[in-house]
């Protein structure tokens, strides 16, 4: 087993047990997961979204590109 396969199977772990766990619990780790993790997070669903986005050839017109840069300037 490769080393990239092993990491998905341990991640599947390890969600297969977050999922076991109390809504009460999964809730606290999830907050300190956001308050620990957030930069991470928000980075990782910037990815993601682009991701989809280039996999479906979802592309943004110039002048939507246009007010995505200026929006982030403010």
């Amino acid at each position: 087993m490769n080393t990239q396969q092993s990491n998905a199977n341990t991640a599947h772990s390890l969600y297969a047990l977050y999922e076991t766990l109390p809504d009460m619990i999964q809730r606290a780790f999830l907050e300190e997961l956001w308050q620990k993790k957030r930069q991470e997070l928000e980075d990782l669903a910037f990815y993601l979204d682009c991701k989809q986005a280039k996999d479906e050839n979802e592309f943004l017109s110039e002048n939507e590109a246009q007010a995505f840069i200026k929006s982030l300037a403010q």
